[in-house]
């Protein structure tokens, strides 16, 4: 993708007038979409993420780590070529988590902002989700899929865990909570070792802030469950790997996959196949907090989306 970047900057701006783009400022990961919109049907032109973990450091200071910020720096030079031309109106940067708990959150959108030559929005954990669910009702109309009547949406970030019920396109019930991977690998799992005991602990803490909202958001108040974003689509691709089904993720076979995780090694030394190496240090706090969303909600089956807080920006300039 990188490698293209040269050829597209240098593109013509008439030739990318109609360009729209959506940067998510993440907590573990920074993505951004370039597309266009082609008889009404959205097209992506560029769309990659680059590993930054912004939350680094916060838990002990809410200031931003300098390493973080320098792995920003350079993500968003990259970013920067590759919205050469995009009109700036047509430009959506937003930051989550990390930049609404950051104590130097002011200073850096400043520094974020000059970078890119565009405006940047810290959104609050409601408009994260009203953002993601967009994203995901827009990807099925573009996929000519059936919407639910009502549907579950479980977006597992490095900073904070958002559901979303809906009904067809409307928004009923939102939720964001401070139950992310990167922190909770962090607190539970820091050398990337897991055992039962500390599994146990990290499934606990997680059970306990859900347990206020699972009138809200049991199964019993919708009929599709869905995972967006990169924690589900990672288990996904495990799940996949190891021959334990074909799509989306089912309780038995997250269990199954919580079991591997809990023998006391290394992450590395399991070798999973399908697991990225840039996710070792946080399968296995993503695996809990899917794992205990699963059970507090009583959720069987979850279906994933390629589809999340970038296309949902994405959506909002459609024609």
């Amino acid at each position: 993708m990188h490698a293209n970047l040269a050829a597209h900057s240098a593109m013509s701006v008439k030739t990318k007038q109609n360009y729209v783009a959506a940067i998510d400022l993440g907590s573990n990961s920074f993505h951004i979409l370039v597309a266009e919109f082609i008889d009404g049907q959205m097209q992506p032109v560029h769309c990659w993420g680059e590993k930054i973990q912004l939350a680094e450091g916060l838990d002990r200071s809410s200031y931003l780590s300098e390493a973080a910020k320098t792995r920003a720096r350079e993500c968003l030079g990259r970013f920067a070529e590759a919205i050469v031309g995009v009109a700036p109106d047509r430009v959506r940067v937003v930051g989550t988590d990390a930049l609404r708990r950051a104590a130097d959150q002011e200073a850096f959108v400043a520094e974020v902002e000059s970078l890119l030559g565009v405006s940047v929005q810290v959104i609050s954990g409601e408009q994260e989700a009203h953002t993601i669910y967009q994203g995901v009702v827009g990807g099925k109309r573009v996929r000519q899929q059936a919407i639910p009547e009502s549907m579950l949406i479980v977006d597992i970030g490095g900073g904070s865990t958002e559901l979303v019920l809906g009904k067809g396109v409307d928004v009923v019930a939102c939720a964001s909570l401070p139950l992310g991977c990167v922190s909770y690998s962090q607190q539970f799992f820091p050398q990337q070792i897991s055992d039962k005991s500390s599994f146990e602990r990290s499934l606990q803490a997680i059970r306990d802030e859900l347990a206020p909202i699972r009138e809200t958001y049991v199964s019993t108040n919708w009929q599709q469950a869905i995972g967006t974003a990169g924690t589900a689509l990672a288990i996904e691709e495990i799940l996949q790997a190891l021959g334990w089904g074909v799509s989306g993720i089912d309780r038995h076979n997250l269990e199954r996959l919580a079991d591997v995780l809990c023998q006391g090694e290394s992450i590395a030394s399991l070798q999973l196949p399908g697991l990225s190496e840039e996710r070792f240090d946080i399968i296995t706090a993503g695996v809990a907090i899917m794992l205990a969303v699963f059970q507090v909600f009583d959720i069987g089956v979850l279906e994933t989306s390629v589809d999340s807080l970038r296309e949902g920006l994405i959506y909002s300039f459609q024609p």
